[in-house]
């Protein structure tokens, strides 16, 4: 009873930490290994999971979140991809359990640091699947690194607000955290009021802040000819933060890619259509003959 009634107080004060650790409750169940890897002095945390049966050939998927997220948002994903080869969920510098870096927080150090993630955890060549602004920085990783990156999944992507750190504004209103939601779900919720006051206050914690106020716009409007890889640019089609109208720019920008958009989706597809993108990253791989078997 003393156990449900602190997890009940828990929630109440800290929903959304609450629902994270749910999420990754549930990557660990899966079978899913939590750990953590230095890279140039900064404790990375990321999840990785392994195939059961590994076989010759198996692609690596690396899983980038977007902005203020954590490596979380993939446990409806990464353990069904699991069979298809090794899948590691980093949480970016600054954010989840890694802590900001000491250059602080902008658009190039994010790169600087997943580039330097997949080294540490000794990763060659992978398929990239990033959301909104993991989209934006895994582009420009793949452009300049175009032998690391064999398809790149680019998930309602940040990078063509012109002159933006960050397209989603900072709620200081539980009518502005409403709204956020409605952006990102795509949707009219019914929110509890506890709900929108946490999300006010997560919007002030300072690595978002640091990002916000960074002098580098998260701009990848350069980057987006320079990419060589097969490029699947995946929309919902109710992102109420970043439009539509964007993807079709990249793909546009993108030589060998294509835009498909999900209906009655948000920002999220990773949580919020996660079968259909499963189905998506399968049967673009499985055309290119880069599954593994």
């Amino acid at each position: 009873m003393a156990s449900a009634l602190a997890g009940g107080v828990a929630f109440y004060r800290h929903p959304s930490a609450a629902m994270q650790q749910v999420l990754r409750l549930r990557l660990l169940l899966s079978g899913a290994s939590e750990r953590t890897v230095n890279v140039g002095g900064l404790p990375v945390r990321y999840f990785e999971s392994l195939p059961e049966a590994p076989q010759r050939g198996q692609e690596t998927f690396v899983l980038v979140h977007g902005f203020g997220d954590s490596a979380e948002t993939w446990s409806l994903v990464l353990p069904e991809l699991r069979n298809e080869g090794r899948v590691l969920a980093p949480d970016l510098a600054g954010f989840g359990r890694t802590p900001t870096p000491q250059e602080g927080m902008s658009f190039s150090v994010l790169t600087d640091y997943l580039g330097r993630f997949l080294d540490a955890v000794s990763v060659r060549k992978a398929v990239l699947v990033g959301n909104s602004l993991g989209g934006a920085v895994v582009i420009r990783y793949a452009a300049d690194h175009p032998d690391r990156v064999s398809h790149l999944f680019l998930l309602d992507s940040a990078g063509l607000h012109a002159g933006a750190t960050i397209a989603a504004t900072q709620p200081e209103t539980r009518e502005a955290a409403r709204e956020t939601v409605k952006a990102v779900a795509g949707k009219n919720l019914d929110v509890p009021r506890f709900v929108l006051d946490d999300i006010v206050r997560r919007g002030k914690d300072p690595a978002r802040q640091e990002y916000r106020d960074s002098d580098e716009p998260t701009d990848v409007s350069e980057y987006l000819p320079r990419i060589k890889s097969p490029t699947t640019i995946v929309w919902g089609e109710r992102d109420g933060l970043i439009p539509t109208e964007h993807g079709a720019r990249m793909r546009d920008a993108i030589d060998d890619s294509e835009l498909i958009v999900l209906p009655d989706v948000g920002h999220v597809p990773q949580l919020q259509a996660s079968k259909r993108l499963l189905e998506i990253i399968r049967e673009r791989l499985g055309r290119l003959g880069l599954r593994g078997g």
